[in-house]
Order: C-alpha cells, then structure tokens, then sequence
C-alpha cells in the first residue's frame, strides 16, 4: 500500500517532468519560430536602412559601407573630438555612389542617448561639398507634441543644404545658417538631434580623405 509521502513524491516527479517536456517544448517551438522568421527579419531590416539611405541622399544610386571609417569610429570616442559629442556613437558610414559609380558623400547612421527619453537614430546624407543632402529619424520615442516634433519637415529642414560645418541651437530664433530653432518645450530633444548630426559630419569631415580629413593617419 503506498503511503501518503511516496503518493505526494509521485505526484513531484510526475510535475516534474511535465513542466520539463512542456518546457522543451516550448524552447523547441520558439527555436523552430526564429529560425523561420530571421532571414524575412534580416531582410526587412536591410530594406528599411536601403530606404533610409536612399531617402536622405537621393542623387546616390548605390551605397558601400566604409569598413575603414567604420573601425576608425569603433574605436573612438567622439567626445574627444568634441565634447558636446559626448552620447553619440556611430552605427555605420557608408560611402554614397552616382550612377557613374563615382563616390559623392557618406550616409552616417548615429545614436544619441542624449535625448529626454529613449535613445534617438538618425541617418544623414552628407556630400563630398559638405553639404547635407537628408535627415532621417529612424528611431525616436520622444514626447509626444513636443520631442516628436524634432522628426517632421520642419525642425529636419533645417540642416539640409547648407555648407554649415556645425549647427548651434537657439531659442531666441535662427539668424544664420549654422542655427537650428529649438522646438518650443523640446530644447533638450533639439541639442540631442542637432549634437548628433554635428558629431556625424564632424567626425567624417576628421577622417575621411576625401573631404580633407586625415582618414590614414
């Protein structure tokens, strides 16, 4: 006759291994689900950075990642460039290309953690004329009516084609070329934005050759 300690340890084991096949299970489904979903995963991430780099450099037909900018800005820290980079790091530089296959400029892909909430991506499209082509905000979760703001027509406009080596933000409205109007309520989420976009054209305007910096050194 089993007693109530040998029922109550059945029961245990029993448990035990349900939650453990139901466990198994359970990763094995999971696995199986993102081993399905990666490459449509991979490819939708490859299509949207394609978009963006098109999109803020529209007279480039065909886009290269620099390897060389691209381990020149892993290892460095762009707060030694400029102390107002400090919070921003580069995710990728890609060299921008005509229909001729000749290079006309970078797209500089940089995040901020600067921002008044989440960490903001933005893309740049920078010409060999030190001009910038486009601004996109891949990545913002600012305040809504206020930081979001930093994102639509308005506040980006203001970068684009002028031959500005670095932006300043204001608030008592912009005069010149080099400032940027601060977004009423939003001043933090501005200087996020407009440090972040002088730290991408400042540190490839320090390295790469071809717009005079000393890429080599």
């Amino acid at each position: 006759m089993i007693n109530k300690n040998e029922k109550k340890k059945s029961t245990l084991i029993r448990d035990a291994i349900a939650l453990f096949l139901i466990t198994l299970v359970s990763g094995l489904a999971l696995s199986y689900v993102y081993e399905i979903t990666k490459a449509p995963i991979e490819q939708q991430q490859i299509v949207k950075k394609q978009k963006a780099n098109q999109a803020v450099f529209t007279d480039a037909t065909s886009f290269t990642e620099d390897e060389e900018l691209m381990g020149i800005a892993q290892s460095t820290d762009l707060a030694t460039i400029n102390a107002d980079y400090a919070g921003v790091t580069i995710d990728e530089i890609s060299k921008a290309f005509n229909s001729n296959n000749e290079a006309i400029g970078y797209d500089i892909t940089v995040t901020t953690t600067t921002g008044y909430k989440d960490p903001i991506t933005i893309v740049i499209g920078y010409s060999k004329e030190k001009v910038i082509k486009g601004v996109e905000i891949t990545s913002i979760n600012e305040t809504a009516g206020l930081g979001m703001k930093a994102a639509e027509p308005d506040f980006i406009g203001q970068f684009l084609d002028k031959s500005v080596s670095q932006y300043v933000v204001t608030k008592t409205g912009a005069t010149t070329d080099d400032q940027i109007d601060a977004i009423s309520g939003a001043t933090i989420t501005s200087r996020a934005v407009t440090n972040a976009i002088n730290a991408g054209i400042g540190f490839v305007t320090e390295y790469a050759t071809d717009l005079g910096g000393g890429k080599n050194e």
